[in-house]
């Protein structure tokens, strides 16, 4: 896995606080991880609606562009672009550049999703 890889991860997040302990425990310096945990599929799914799924493809395949330019590639209305796209920077799946153009940060998405957790 590369360092620009984004790890969701649904269910424990307990995990996530494991290895912070570890690190702390150790006295080693960490490692930045880049990681966005969900507590269920549920909660996952209706964050990440297949619109937004669709948004954030299609910002990876264009790269750098104004919402307005990505509502019209998406043939959507600005407003729900906008919104959604708001959505996704507050998660951390898009950014915006120094010229308040949105894109995608990531090489790879890592989904995980914790079996145990999920019944």
């Amino acid at each position: 896995m590369n360092d620009n890889t984004l790890i969701i991860s649904i269910g424990d997040m307990n995990e996530d606080f494991a290895d912070v302990i570890d690190v702390w425990e150790s006295g080693k310096a960490a490692t930045p991880l880049n990681r966005l945990t969900f507590e269920s599929m549920s909660g996952f799914l209706s964050y990440i609606t297949p619109k937004r799924w669709e948004l954030v493809a299609m910002l990876r395949k264009h790269g750098h562009v104004s919402i307005k330019k990505l509502s019209e590639i998406l043939k959507r209305d600005y407003k729900n672009t906008h919104t959604d796209v708001k959505a996704m920077q507050e998660i951390g799946l898009i950014e915006k550049d120094e010229n308040e153009l949105v894109y995608v940060p990531w090489d790879d998405l890592d989904i995980k999703l914790n079996l145990k957790q999920a019944a």
